[in-house]
């Protein structure tokens, strides 16, 4: 089979990096922030310092955790028909998480998320068949910051069967949050993995105290954890693309090193989310070249540590959903796409990943398309060469009629849902005639979201499950500070 692809780094190269990266861990090390770390690496063996609550470890503590990561990791949906096998579905992917904000694509009004605006979209992420998993966004400034975490998960799961990927920013939600799931799915996480969850380390070289706590708990609890290194380059990485790689791969394995020593076995993916910053301001780049030169790193690092992926693709840096959007959005999400990713962040996120809308939503699942289509593999034999076809139609003929034209239409060439094709693409739609050319893309996607939240049903939650979300949501309320 053909399949299309890329590669950035030569063997010596990856021996290289791998080589800095253990150089940094062995005579630097990592901050982990608690405790409960650093008892599981002392008792492992790593040189630790209880006081700074560091610690320092060579190659045969990496490699030996390594050897227990799980090479293909089920993320179950509520509804199991549409359950994905990471490491064996290929290009599994999901809409971008935690944005602040929400643009109306045709007014252009901007303003914070609220929860009627997460039901909405995770409702869309529900309908549209490009997108396999649901990262929660909009977050909601409407419910107060101590329900927030809580409201989320129950909104998300009366809106899709579809698995969903969040944080867990403290050890106490833990409990209630897995619990609404495990009502939800009626079945143990360990058997039913329905919730994964991002553990973001902090750059440079530490980590977060009360995700760390957290993560640590959902080792035992069978949970998915996507680790997401997020050093960005001339601010809390080196200026160098490759120095901020060999930061990002020392703060993946050190997460690594204690999920496996918490919990020999747990499912573990390695997530690209480190970046670059504009020296202008210090903020946070989303979709320059550099990105997609990371996630090529990254990715071809992650395989040589046998380790499954998720990269960044349809991110944009641009304000609005436009063409810049599209082509930063497109050229990052190909670039991790051709580089082998198991899973792409690929739906939904603009403005640095401040703001989501329907129509980049809609737009990049139809991107999702077409980057399926590049990576599809294909035959390379008699049944593609059509070379029959070819000798009996001859000089100057035409292959309409023959029944190979027929039979390979609709599988050899991508259709979108969105983009615009011939004068068909926008029969019947009269408001984008109105809106103008510049618009008219906005005006279709807009139109298809509507449609679909129109028209698409969610599976409900049983009633058990609904008293015992109802139920945990109480309890949590009672424990308000």
């Amino acid at each position: 089979m053909a399949r299309a692809r890329v590669t950035y780094l030569s063997e010596a190269e990856k021996a290289f990096i791998h080589e800095k990266t253990m150089q940094v861990l062995e005579q630097v090390g990592v901050a982990y922030n608690t405790p409960l770390a650093i008892d599981l690496l002392a008792e492992a063996g790593a040189q630790v310092d209880r006081e700074r609550l560091t610690a320092r470890f060579g190659w045969e503590l990496v490699e030996r955790c390594l050897a227990t990561v799980p090479r293909e990791i089920l993320l179950a949906g509520r509804d199991p028909s549409r359950d994905r096998l990471l490491g064996r579905d290929a290009f599994v992917t999901t809409s971008d998480g935690m944005c602040t904000y929400v643009v109306d694509d045709l007014s252009g009004e901007r303003r914070e998320g609220t929860q009627a605006d997460l039901a909405r979209f995770t409702r869309l992420v529900d309908a549209l068949p490009e997108l396999d998993t649901h990262w929660p966004s909009p977050q909601t400034a409407d419910v107060d910051v101590h329900m927030m975490p809580l409201v989320m998960q129950a909104t998300c799961l009366r809106n899709t069967s579809k698995h969903i990927q969040d944080e867990i920013r403290s050890p106490e939600l833990v409990e209630p949050i897995l619990a609404m799931y495990e009502a939800a799915s009626g079945a143990p996480l360990q058997e039913r993995p329905v919730f994964s969850v991002t553990n973001c380390t902090i750059a440079p070289l530490q980590h977060d105290r009360e995700m760390t706590e957290a993560s640590l708990k959902l080792t035992k609890r069978g949970v998915p954890i996507f680790i997401l290194p997020m050093p960005q380059a001339g601010t809390t990485g080196p200026m160098t693309l490759l120095g901020t790689c060999i930061v990002h791969f020392a703060e993946l394995l050190s997460a690594v090193v204690l999920f496996q020593l918490s919990q020999p076995g747990c499912p573990v993916v390695s997530g690209v989310g480190s970046a670059v910053a504009d020296m202008r301001s210090g903020g946070f780049l989303a979709a320059s070249p550099e990105i997609g030169l990371i996630n090529m790193i990254c990715l071809e690092m992650s395989r040589f540590y046998g380790l499954l992926t998720q990269a960044v693709g349809m991110s944009a840096d641009s304000p609005a959903a436009d063409f810049q959007a599209g082509s930063e959005g497109g050229m990052t999400g190909l670039c991790a796409a051709l580089a082998g990713a198991d899973s792409l962040i690929a739906a939904g996120g603009f403005e640095g990943v401040q703001t989501t809308s329907l129509a980049k939503m809609v737009l990049d699942a139809d991107q999702v398309g077409a980057l399926r289509r590049y990576i599809r593999e294909s035959p390379i034999d008699e049944t593609t060469a059509l070379i029959d076809d070819i000798i009996e139609v001859g000089i100057g003929g035409h292959y309409l009629g023959r029944r190979s034209t027929r039979e390979h239409a609709r599988s050899e060439v991508w259709r979108p849902a969105v983009f615009a094709r011939g004068a068909a693409a926008t029969a019947g739609l009269a408001s984008t005639a109105a809106a103008g050319p510049a618009s008219a893309v906005l005006a279709r996607a807009v139109e298809r979201a509507e449609q679909l939240l129109a028209t698409h049903e969610v599976a409900p939650l049983d009633e058990a499950a609904e008293r015992e979300i109802a139920a945990v949501l109480v309890a949590h309320e009672a424990r308000r500070p």
